[in-house]
């Protein structure tokens, strides 16, 4: 291999050699040239400079480990400097696609960082410096240079690029449930196939060789999504008062797995509150699985993919679930107009998520994330962009109403089709408190003539009063209207339904956690407790752990 031949082929997708003869090192790297670049060190400031001038040029080679005469010196790939590596791209703005690996070099060993042309934006570095390969140097982009390279590398050019991948590479069955989704016969030829991939986005147009893009080779090959770096959502779950997780759960595969499998984990984690009132119980989700499902499948839609050291993460804390994607807003987008204004930096993606039926149409998705929260009786969600420029989304998993009250809203609404704004007034009433037009406006953050028809229909309903006229009308808690004897089950009542339940057979943990909308750890305690009362005998290990009655 080459210089000249290396230089012409893209790095990504394909497996660097890891071992190498001096002589075939040399015969493949003659010099530093447009496409690679020997250090000796592992300086922030150079290695840095070094990958934004590839990221906006065609991408290349930085090798650590040789010196400027091209000397073997040695800079072995340890946990260490591979932490440090991707902490000084995690430092740049929008950098190319990065892959660092390790190469023995005769009896020494080497770092390689390689580095793809970034498709859309500008690479920084750290300091704000925009830089660009020419020949063996990392010069500064400026002027007409700068602009003309802005206005070709627009949002949404990766996603449309032609990856590695053909159609013949696509997993057979992810190729058959993407074309099920997208209405695509998968017994076509490979070039119909090819050109009703290419009209969604997913393969080049034009080539008869059935070239996927990224965003096809996202959907459909395995190799891509492991060549793509942190192509994942991590999710890290935190106990009360911790600043340090106790758990964490990676999910991976295609965008549509990652999103499926992470939206079933957390709501399963989060769980629900169990309510009983009178005898009726009532099973209240900690939050809305449609709130957090679009929200997921947005952030893996709209994420920056060029960022292969990041991945998307969710971290689940007891009051609130927070969401952060790689990449910040794009086209215009902000944190105030985020609900009017509409973007989407991978248009392709997005489209097969909503052909999966995962998201909303587009212009829809914020709408049903604030319905969805509001309808569940939770707090505002917010958008924001995080310090280092990616995207945040808070959903909370509390609000202004209890579940004890919330359960009573179900009990008293009976057959009444109550709005989440009824359910927020009613439960303000049954606090006390005499309601006023204004107080339901602000409450409700509506105007004068919402507040007025919620009003006037819970009082149509039977279930608020009004008391006086004009400027001094006062509603309140209608006198017929029952007050809640709800309550959580107590630790002794789950027990005694655990072993209800062990009258038909064996218990596992997860019946556990499902019956009674709890945290596995939760769920744990509890059968634990009736083990070291004597009550239950426990068989198995691990997931596979079994509770069956204990023998009178």
């Amino acid at each position: 291999m080459t210089n000249s031949a290396f230089s012409r082929i893209s790095w990504f997708g394909r497996e660097l050699p890891t071992r190498l003869t001096p002589e075939e090192f040399t015969e493949a790297f003659p010099g530093e040239g447009q496409h690679v670049e020997w250090k000796a060190g592992t300086g922030r400031r150079p290695i840095q400079e070094a990958i934004v001038a590839f990221s906006n040029a065609d991408g290349g080679i930085l090798i650590l480990g040789v010196d400027d005469r091209g000397r073997i010196v040695g800079c072995p790939l340890n946990e260490g400097l591979e932490k440090n590596l991707w902490e000084m791209v995690g430092q740049i703005e929008s950098p190319g696609l990065v892959q660092i690996s390790g190469m023995e070099v005769g009896r020494d060993r080497v770092t390689v960082v390689a580095v793809g042309r970034r498709h859309d934006g500008i690479a920084q570095t750290s300091n704000g410096r925009a830089l660009v390969r020419r020949g063996k140097q990392n010069l500064p982009l400026l002027g007409r240079e700068l602009r003309q390279l802005l206005n070709e590398r627009l949002p949404g050019a990766f996603e449309a690029s032609p990856s590695p991948w053909s159609v013949d590479d696509a997993a057979p069955e992810l190729l058959g449930q993407l074309c099920l989704a997208l209405g695509i016969d998968p017994s076509h030829s490979p070039a119909v196939l090819a050109s009703a991939l290419s009209q969604r986005g997913l393969a080049v147009a034009g080539d008869q060789t059935g070239i996927l893009t990224f965003a096809g080779a996202l959907y459909l090959v395995e190799e891509a999504q492991a060549a793509l770096g942190k192509f994942c959502i991590e999710v890290f779950r935190y106990g009360e008062g911790s600043r340090e997780y106790d758990r964490r759960e990676v999910f991976t595969g295609t965008p549509r797995q990652q999103v499926g499998d992470a939206v079933g984990w957390i709501i399963d984690e989060i769980g629900f509150d169990l309510m009983v009132v009178r005898t009726i119980r009532h099973e209240l989700p900690r939050l809305p699985v449609d709130a957090l499902r679009e929200v997921l499948a947005n952030a893996v839609a709209h994420r920056d993919y060029q960022l292969s050291g990041a991945a998307i993460e969710v971290h689940l804390m007891p009051r609130e679930l927070v969401v952060v994607s790689p990449g910040g807003f794009a086209g215009g987008v902000t944190s105030d107009n985020i609900g009017e204004a509409h973007f989407a930096r991978n248009r392709a993606v997005i489209n097969v998520l909503r052909a999966f039926e995962l998201a909303e149409d587009a212009g829809r998705g914020i709408d049903l994330v604030r319905h969805e929260m509001a309808a569940a009786l939770r707090f505002e969600p917010r958008f924001e962009e995080a310090p280092e420029g990616w995207v945040r989304v808070v959903l909370p998993t509390v609000g202004p109403v209890t579940p004890e009250e919330l359960a009573w809203t179900y009990e008293v609404g009976g057959e009444f089709e109550l709005h989440p704004g009824d359910r927020r007034v009613l439960a303000e009433a049954l606090r006390g408190v005499g309601l006023t037009n204004t107080a339901v406006r602000s409450m409700l953050d509506v105007g004068v003539s919402p507040a007025r028809n919620t009003l006037q229909r819970l009082c149509e309903m039977g279930l608020l009063e009004q008391r006086g006229e004009g400027a001094g009308t006062r509603y309140r808690l209608a006198s017929a209207v029952p007050a809640p004897r709800g309550r959580p089950l107590s630790r002794e009542e789950m027990q005694a339904i655990v072993l209800g339940w062990g009258i038909d057979g064996p218990v596992a943990n997860s019946r556990v956690q499902e019956g009674f909308g709890v945290s596995r750890s939760v769920a744990l305690g509890l059968l634990r407790n009736l083990v070291e009362q004597g009550r239950l005998v426990k068989s198995g290990a691990g997931r596979g752990a079994k509770y069956t009655l204990a023998e009178p």
